[in-house]
């Protein structure tokens, strides 16, 4: 590699071992110039794009893929609802929103290389991350929940019974969803990493569990159990190991109820009131409020199939208010049609449902190409959490810490591959 196409390789691996220890530097711009963390690494991420674009050539060609061009078209879309269909005043900050920030990055991981130098620094940074994470959701639990939580979100957590309060660990300060999607697809590639190499693994599928458990988050909760998944997919004798598993599964649940129970978690009452929802008011609870959303969409979607009613609530310029006859159907229950895939085609409509739809496709399809040339799984687990949270979450953007960190890594496997398919 010529030294001018370093330069791109060596800001972009700068600015992704940024993203690893993100809360940390969310933290220190929030309490010390008041920035958004988010808003600042889009910025960096499109100086990454640019040296990409710039120092390109016949021998470093940019790597375009199908899923890019499509989430490409996803973002312009957004754009286009927010201020041609909605009328939404366009300022510059708005060029630093997350969809746009979370495109720029998976452009850059389609077109950095990745020594294993660097591979294992990034291994080795996440699985100290991992270690503080799990570590000050403890705290929040046991001592306060209010510990390493963004200002403006305690007054929101002091109003919120032990039990029900959803702890942030230590992402409050990246964005209310980085305590799933930084965390979880973080630990399941490092798990595998580790049990590929023949380290003990057990205690961090432990922890991670009791980490997902702590967030209160049922659909963290989901996603923490895809760890299992790599504990047999990559076995030669995989009905030996789902035996074993059978066993370990249920020992590990026994000894985690027990030992919380015993440092003061009442383990017990988090399942009855955010698992099994006991005590929440019919109609307001998880499924209820899943079943409104069904029957909303079905109500309204019709009247704006084709281009959706825009995002007016949470968009770019948007006025920080559902239209009244959203907010009417929903009669206080829920804050949006909490069914992700439901939000997306009633505010982007077919159009822009589609497209998001085909994104995911076409990026669950090439990783898990990928995975099988690799053997590699945790990285496309690790993406595919996306797809799951959609069913209840309502979130389209790409810029999370443990989204690009599974691209990133799933980027090194294939690579390694490819040069030992060239030196045969």
């Amino acid at each position: 590699m010529s030294y001018y196409n370093s330069i791109p390789n060596k800001f972009n691996r700068f600015i992704l071992l940024i993203l690893t220890v993100a809360p940390f530097i969310a933290f220190l711009m929030l309490s010390t110039i008041g920035m958004d963390f988010n808003k600042f690494f889009t910025v960096l991420s499109y100086v990454g794009v640019i040296l990409i674009l710039f120092f390109s050539n016949k021998t470093n060609p940019i790597k375009f893929p199908k899923y890019l061009w499509v989430y490409l078209l996803f973002v312009l879309y957004v754009y286009y609802s927010a201020f041609f269909q909605l009328n939404g005043k366009f300022k510059m900050i708005h060029l630093t929103n997350e969809m746009i920030g979370g495109f720029n990055m998976m452009f850059i991981v389609e077109n950095i290389s990745i020594s294993k130098k660097y591979f294992e620094l990034l291994i080795k940074i996440s699985t100290k991350v991992l270690l503080i994470a799990i570590g000050v959701i403890i705290i929040q639990q046991v001592y306060s929940k209010n510990f390493f939580l963004r200002p403006d979100m305690v007054n929101i957590h002091s109003s919120i019974s032990g039990t029900e309060d959803r702890l942030q660990s230590i992402y409050s300060w990246v964005g209310i969803l980085s305590v799933g999607f930084g965390f979880i697809p973080v630990l399941i590639v490092v798990v595998e990493h580790l049990d590929r190499r023949k380290k003990k693994i057990f205690l961090w599928i432990v922890f991670g569990l009791l980490y997902a458990m702590l967030t209160k988050g049922r659909w963290m909760m989901i996603n923490a159990v895809l760890i299992f998944f790599l504990l047999i997919v990559n076995k030669k004798d995989k009905f030996k190991h789902i035996l074993k598993y059978s066993f370990l599964i249920p020992l590990i649940a026994i000894s985690l109820y027990f030992t919380l129970n015993a440092i003061g978690i009442n383990v017990k009452s988090i399942i009855e009131e955010r698992v099994l929802e006991k005590g929440e008011r019919k109609g307001q609870n998880s499924a209820g409020t899943r079943l409104l959303a069904i029957k909303v969409f079905k109500k309204f979607y019709w009247k704006n199939a084709v281009f959706g009613v825009g995002d007016q609530k949470y968009g770019m310029g948007a006025s920080g208010h559902h239209n009244y006859e959203l907010s009417k159907a929903l009669g206080g229950k829920s804050s949006q049609i909490h069914v992700g895939y439901l939000s997306l085609f009633y505010t982007y409509g077919a159009i822009g449902g589609m497209l998001y739809l085909s994104f995911l496709f076409l990026i669950i399809k090439r990783m898990y190409k990928e995975a099988k040339e690799t053997t590699y799984w945790g990285p496309l687990l690790g993406v595919l959490g996306v797809v799951f949270a959609n069913i209840t979450l309502v979130y389209f953007s790409m810029l999370e810490i443990g989204i690009i960190f599974a691209l990133l890594i799933n980027k090194y496997y294939v690579n390694q591959k490819e040069l030992k398919i060239a030196v045969r």
